[in-house]
């Protein structure tokens, strides 16, 4: 996700909805995916892509130590415009809800706090934008890190947080297949629509593990691996409802 204020009005609780939400003479609408009010209402713009980044570039590394490198955000990355004139000023409910939207969307999109970005952290040249102003990102993003460890209990607001304890997904599930026909099987997770591939060696043997302990395992087919991959990043990188339908009756192995 790319943080963004709106550089708007002073005064008013979404002012800027009309312009993010079609454009300006020099950049058609969509210019965000989300608003953030003054109140802390989000505004839903829209779905897909959004011109929001511009030239822009975020690459880091994962908790899980899974190097990430993505350029041109506008088509890979969610836009959020918070209202804000741009001298990092913010409301008390929208420093207490920002985080909890980034939070909440990266829990959805089973992505880590290290995937959040500002709008001067990514945009190309560096320098080129100073948005949002006044949030510190390494503070926020830690923030947001700290809801992702309970996010149930954590990002929904007024709620005490309870003791950190595993989230049980009941429709999670271990996925194997034999993509080449030496070597060892890849290994993903399928909870819900979202479909991650397990690439290092501590993933697998976790997952390993798990599935020895009892976890449910599914065979696929090649066919089958790919199109779930497929469905899952159409989801991630363009977020509108995508149905995982039932696997065939020929992919299990």
């Amino acid at each position: 996700m790319v943080m963004h204020h709106t550089a708007g009005p002073r005064t008013g609780e979404y002012p800027s909805l009309a312009v993010v939400r079609d454009g300006r003479a020099d950049l058609p609408g969509p210019l965000a995916n989300l608003g953030l009010g003054r109140s802390g209402t989000v505004y839903v713009i829209a779905a897909g892509l959004a011109y929001h980044a511009g030239t822009s570039r975020w690459a880091g590394v994962d908790p899980d130590g899974r190097p990430f490198d993505f350029v041109n955000l506008n088509a890979r990355f969610l836009g959020i415009e918070a209202e804000d004139d741009g001298d990092g000023t913010w409301t008390p409910e929208q420093l207490d809800c920002y985080p909890r939207l980034v939070a909440a969307l990266c829990y959805y999109m089973r992505r880590p706090a290290s995937r959040v970005c500002a709008h001067r952290e990514c945009a190309l040249p560096a320098g080129r934008k100073p948005d949002p102003a006044g949030i510190d990102m390494p503070t926020f993003r830690a923030h947001v890190g700290s809801l992702l460890v309970d996010p149930l209990n954590r990002i929904p607001r007024n709620r005490p947080a309870a003791p950190v304890k595993p989230v049980k997904d009941d429709d999670a599930m271990y996925i194997k297949c034999q993509l080449t026909p030496s070597g060892s099987p890849a290994i993903a997770i399928l909870s819900g629509p979202i479909f991650v591939g397990l690439g290092t060696e501590q993933e697998r043997q976790s997952a390993e593990a798990a599935i020895a302990a009892g976890a449910i395992c599914q065979w696929v087919n090649p066919a089958t691996w790919n199109e779930l991959d497929r469905r899952s990043h159409a989801l991630c990188d363009n977020p509108r409802p995508v149905a995982v339908t039932q696997l065939p009756q020929d992919a299990t192995r």
